[in-house]
């Protein structure tokens, strides 16, 4: 994603002008909507980017020093900064983030410019604030800094249309409420000229919201200035807004939760601080013990994982009933944990995490073991290991040599084999250090009590019995748990006694956990199925197989999206013209504006939208917050709406949005504007992958096919397509080959002669006797897939141009002469190859082939076949002959913003059929887990079409 800046007639920026908060580009205060006080890296990497995307301009204030605007001068002529996004499979989104002006609050002439902007912005909304728990204290500096700002918007009379929303980006419980209080109480306020004036304009014209906030963020490697973040969560950012002070919008940014309901946020911050902190706190201490020392080292361990949805289903849900919270709610929380655990290149250290371990188990596992208890059970021996984890890792062993410190620092001995893959000495915190050689790591918590207790158990006297008492003198300094009053609490205490005598008797931690058998199976109830179905399906990130999306850098004719765009796709430029007296060619004479304003007074406001076409534009509008301009009908606000948002964020957001890791576009050389980005492609744009399709070539389109070999400077033949087409592999590096056969397509092995004087033959019709469906794949197509060990996708059964007035809106279908696939698969074993039908009457057969062939793989349904009702009859047939051996869908987008409503229509019709598929199997006995599920929508949404491209053939079938 980037940014480019638009014409700018103010002169270049300079440093008093990076640090004194002056327009970087002429004008813009006239479209600036938020101040930002603070530049961390939250912050950059998530507030200001919302702000952004929701179509305004943004003012950064760095609170102390000057090495942002210092940044912003390096910059320059931009007006941009970075941030990076580190993808799962290591690939890194880097956006620029456009701004408005900056400065620093840490020089008399930046503060003074700062509390000047209130009369300069005319459009100021949203004020963000980057104030650290530390920060938000009574007259601190920022406190301070922030209620001055206030008193100038009050005297600029701001928050008369809407109200002033405070959002701030830190972690402190209610923090909105906090910082209301200080700037209420703090003696600039208290002392300020028409002081009651401006406490009443505070309480009735500014919203203190509180948040909650998550994103793992760190800096560019060898660039602090940069910020470098995992994928956005979805609670990257949970805002309550009770008053509706926000934007409907708001809700639509990905990463971004609006709360208005109370008590809500206080159930985020609980399933926050059970679900995914309390599994990091379960996790850690085991790992750093045996010298796992970060966080992504559970990739792939045989137990850490499953240790890990064992607590859940175990034990952590148990508080959904003690907070009076659905068990819907609280799976994708763990789901989607889980998945930021198995981040590759995100992993956080293990010794980092662990710091005020006694603090984090009354925070973050007690309350789940007291709901448990509370529910008449006992907490699971994966609660019991998660605690006599912990305070293994807080049992001092051996000599103390800084014990006499203030607080004390103790020793903790690493378990005896452990799988260190570092022997080197590393310092996790300040004054912290661990020595994998020595055998040994540092540690403080709090003022000592617990690891002064815990250190008599290392005694060589010591005994199970005085395990025992010590973890109930231990435990009993938490809050709200008497195992001295409660039988219950006790069993839980002498449970967590013996685990931990084990480990300190010398075995490891996580062989004590493998003997729990955390691979266990944890099968579903039938009244779990639905629930579990629902949500695995949600969480799972698809790989979109077939699609027309091209990345920004492909130019503005290639890259679409926008409402436009989505009214003139051709499907409803169809439906349109067919009930309408207007000529086609009459039609595509006119702008694409005037087209829309047709498609939609038509087939949104003159009649009702039924089609599937336009049910996904009013499913995509309703995604990105738009329901009161649809309802209103109101074409000119929706493109309002679109004209705040910059091409490549907004595309990024449509992945995000339908849940993907990446589509496939797809490229063809033969296409006159496509011809030179396959040669000379741009930089490649994470999430984006490519086919090299051939369609025009099998299609006998000579006449496009000379035309691009003519302009590559290659031999109109099939030897100088051949070579156009290796270049273009070399360039593109495609997944896979595709191509489009029509409905009369037939294939034999050639085995000719003379296939040397074919390949020479000139591509013209007079020689297309020659040039036939089976001539062109043996002398091309088939030596391009096995020198390059590329997949050939076949979508059959086009029919082009039945009614050619309508352009590409005018192809419809034939037979898609599957005999011809069967004969390719049988005959070349050694070449794999993907397949769709383009007619509902084919899609029996084809399932019949892939379960004969190994080299097949079938997907999707494609173009006329993706409605609903086709959907749900091929997956049905698809799942009875092949199980979960297909990918269920690709949404053939060329729209961005069709991938929105493509994938929320395809997962909703996925649960139906999961359902109705489990629900069979569970009336035969058969038990299911959710990693069961897991697994096969995995395979659905792309696992399967991943392996299959991956799988050796040495053998056939």
């Amino acid at each position: 994603m980037v940014y480019t800046n638009g014409t700018t007639t103010s002169p270049p920026p300079t440093t008093t002008t990076m640090m004194t908060f002056q327009e970087l580009e002429e004008g813009i205060y006239e479209r600036t909507t938020a101040v930002c006080i603070g530049t961390g890296r939250f912050l950059r990497a998530v507030l200001a980017p919302t702000l952004v995307e929701l179509g305004g301009e943004i003012v950064l204030a760095q609170t102390r020093g000057t090495s942002f605007g210092t940044y912003m001068e390096s910059r320059k002529p931009a007006r941009t900064y970075e941030y990076d996004t580190v993808l799962q499979d290591g690939k890194v989104i880097h956006a620029e983030v456009p701004v408005a002006a900056c400065g620093t609050l840490g020089s008399d002439e930046g503060r003074r410019c700062f509390m000047e902007l209130p009369k300069k912005l005319p459009k100021l909304r949203f004020i963000g604030i980057g104030l650290t728990e530390a920060g938000i204290t009574h007259n601190g500096q920022s406190i301070t800094d922030l209620a001055e700002f206030l008193y100038e918007c009050f005297r600029a009379d701001k928050g008369q249309e809407f109200p002033l929303s405070l959002i701030n980006t830190d972690n402190l419980p209610f923090n909105g409420s906090a910082i209301k209080n200080h700037v209420f109480s703090c003696d600039f306020t208290q002392n300020v000229g028409r002081s009651l004036d401006f406490q009443s304009w505070l309480e009735t014209r500014v919203v203190f919201h509180n948040t909650m906030v998550d994103r793992i963020t760190s800096h560019r490697p060898g660039c602090t200035d940069i910020p470098r973040a995992e994928p956005l969560p979805a609670k990257a950012l949970v805002i309550e807004d009770i008053e509706s002070a926000l934007p409907a919008q708001w809700g639509s940014v990905p990463g971004v939760v609006l709360r208005t309901q109370p008590k809500m946020l206080e159930l985020d911050i609980a399933m926050k601080l059970r679900v995914a902190n309390g599994l990091h706190t379960a996790m850690v201490y085991a790992m750093a013990l045996c010298g796992l020392f970060h966080t992504d080292k559970c990739i792939g361990h045989p137990d850490i994982l499953p240790y890990l949805e064992q607590l859940f289903e175990r034990d952590i849900v148990h508080s959904c009933a003690e907070l009076d919270l659905p068990r819907l709610q609280a799976t994708p929380v763990f789901s989607e944990w889980i998945a930021r655990l198995q981040h590759p290149h995100f992993g956080l250290g293990c010794f980092f995490v662990c710091q005020n371990a006694f603090q984090k188990l009354g925070i973050r596992l007690l309350p789940s073991i007291k709901a448990t208890l509370a529910a008449g059970e006992s907490p699971s021996p994966f609660m019991v290991f998660a605690v006599a984890a912990l305070l293994r890792f807080l049992t001092p062993i051996g000599e103390q040599p800084r014990i006499a410190e203030h607080p004390p620092i103790f020793r903790g001995h690493l378990d005896g084999c452990i799988l260190a893959s570092r022997r080197e000495g590393f310092e996790y915190a300040p004054g912290l250090s661990v020595k994998p050689a020595d055998g040994y790591y540092e540690f403080c918590d709090g003022d000592g009590l617990v690891p002064l207790l815990l250190r008599s158990i290392t005694t060589p006297t010591s005994s199970r019995a005085a395990t025992k008492s010590m973890v109930l003198e231990v435990l009993s300094q938490l809050e709200g748990f008497e195992p001295r009053a409660k039988p219950a609490h006790l069993q839980f205490v002498e449970a967590v006694a013996s685990q931990l005598h084990r480990m300190v008797a010398g075995e490891g931690a996580l062989d004590v956990l493998a003997s729990l058998k955390p691979q266990q199976p944890l099968w579903l109830e039938e009244r779990q199925l639905e629930g579990a179905i629902h949500q695995e399906v949600d969480a799972a990130e698809a790989a979109d197989v077939h699609t027309h999306l091209f990345s920004v850098g492909h130019g503005e004719k290639l890259m679409k999206y926008g409402i436009d765009e989505m009214l003139t796709y051709h499907y409803l430029v169809s439906q349109f013209l067919s009930g309408s007296t207007m000529d086609a060619d009459e039609f595509y004479q006119l702008e694409t504006r005037e087209q829309a304003n047709l498609v939609w007074k038509a087939l949104f406001v003159d009649s009702s939208p039924l089609s599937e076409p336009c049910r996904g534009v009013l499913t995509t509008l309703q995604a990105l917050g738009l329901q009161e301009e649809v309802a209103a009908r109101d074409l000119d606000a929706i493109r309002r709406w679109y004209s705040g948002q910059k091409p490549d964020m907004f595309n990024e957001k449509m992945m995000r949005l339908a849940r993907l890791r990446y589509v496939v576009t797809t490229h063809d050389p033969f296409e006159a504007d496509q011809l030179e980005s396959c040669l000379a492609p741009p930089v490649v744009a994470p999430r984006y992958h490519c086919a090299l399709a051939l369609d025009k070539l099998i299609e006998g389109d000579w006449k496009a096919v000379r035309e691009a070999l003519t302009k590559a400077k290659e031999d109109c033949t099939l030897r100088g397509a051949l070579q156009l087409l290796q270049h273009c592999v070399e360039k593109l590096l495609p997944f896979f080959l595709t191509v489009a056969t029509p409905h009369d397509f037939q294939y034999e092995p050639t085995h000719v002669d003379d296939a040397e004087r074919i390949r020479d033959l000139p591509l013209t019709e007079e020689n297309a006797s020659v040039l036939t469906h089976s001539v062109v794949i043996d002398l091309v197509v088939l030596p391009l897939c096995k020198a390059t060990n590329l997949a050939l996708s076949l979508r059959m059964g086009t029919c082009r141009g039945i009614c050619p007035a309508l352009r590409l809106g005018g192809d419809g279908f034939g037979p898609a002469q599957l005999k011809a696939l069967g004969t390719l698969c049988l005959s070349e074993p050694e070449v794999k190859f993907l397949a769709t039908v383009l007619r509902r009457a084919d899609q029996h057969e084809l399932a019949v082939l892939s379960s004969k062939f190994r080299n097949l793989h079938i997907w999707g349904c494609w173009w006329y076949c993706n409605n609903p009702s086709v959907v749900t009859e091929v997956t049905n047939l698809r799942m009875e002959l092949l199980g979960t051996n297909f990918t269920f869908q690709a949404s053939s987008a060329r729209v961005h913003d069709q991938l929105i409503y493509k994938w929320i229509h395809a997962r909703s019709l996925l649960k139906k059929a999961l359902a109705a598929k489990y629900s069979e199997l569970l009336a035969t006995g058969w038990r299911v887990s959710r990693g069961d599920i897991r697994r096969d929508v995995g395979q659905l949404l792309g696992g399967a079409f991943e392996e299959f491209l991956g799988l050796p053939l040495q053998h056939t079938l």
